[in-house]
């Protein structure tokens, strides 16, 4: 049986591997129509730095349950504190990311590409 922690990391990596596959694909449809690459990094980081900021927004309402005392309320607060303020640093670092579209263009053009034939025995 798998452990509470190893569920966590699996739909971890599941929505990680949605991600990924899903920036490809807008990647590939803002180059559809021919929106440069420095644009589409701009688009998608613009979006994705939004995403962390709704988090850093849902983080930072959130409160202590009710009735706690008050220094498991202090300690709540210092926690979400710490937790908005790593949010807000990712939401700044994605949003200045770049290249990716790029590397996404070329990765296509690399799948896209005929399988070259295996050459037969090895030797001549």
């Amino acid at each position: 049986m798998r452990s509470h922690s190893q569920l966590l990391l699996a739909r971890v990596g599941q929505h990680q591997s949605e991600a990924t596959n899903a920036r490809f694909t807008v990647f590939q449809a803002l180059a559809a129509v021919g929106v440069a690459p420095e644009q589409a990094d701009e688009i998608v980081s613009q979006l994705e730095a939004g995403a962390v900021a709704g988090a850093h927004t849902w983080i930072s309402e959130s409160s202590a349950p009710h009735g706690s005392e008050q220094r498991f309320e202090d300690g709540w607060f210092a926690g979400v504190r710490a937790v908005a303020s790593d949010l807000l640093r990712i939401a700044d670092t994605t949003a200045a990311q770049r290249g990716r579209a790029t590397s996404s263009a070329l990765l296509l053009a690399h799948l896209q590409q005929p399988a070259s034939p295996r050459p037969e025995g090895g030797s001549r």
